[in-house]
C-alpha cells in the first residue's frame, strides 16, 4: 500500500478531481482526514498566547456579562 500525504488542505473540488484522475489510471483511493494536525495547530496558538493577559485583572463572568450585554452580574 503507497501513501500519499498533502501537507496543504484543498478544497472539494480539487479534491475531486485528484480522485477521478485516480479512477481514471484504475487506481482505488480513499480519503481520510487527519484531525490531530487541526488540534495541534489550535494548542500551538494557544500556547504562543499563554501569559499575555497576566498583568491584567480579567474576570471570567464580567466579560461574558459584557459579552451579553448583560449590564448588572446576577448573585449566586
Amino acid at each position: 500500500m503507497t501513501y500519499i500525504t498533502l501537507k496543504n488542505s484543498i478544497d472539494n473540488s480539487q479534491l475531486s478531481l485528484l480522485l477521478k484522475l485516480l479512477d481514471s489510471w484504475k487506481i482505488e483511493a480513499e480519503v481520510t482526514e487527519d484531525c490531530k494536525a487541526e488540534k495541534k495547530n489550535i494548542l500551538n496558538l494557544f500556547s504562543k498566547t499563554r501569559g499575555m493577559w497576566k498583568d491584567y485583572d480579567i474576570d471570567g463572568d464580567r466579560l461574558r456579562n459584557e459579552a451579553w450585554g448583560i449590564s448588572e452580574q446576577r448573585e449566586k
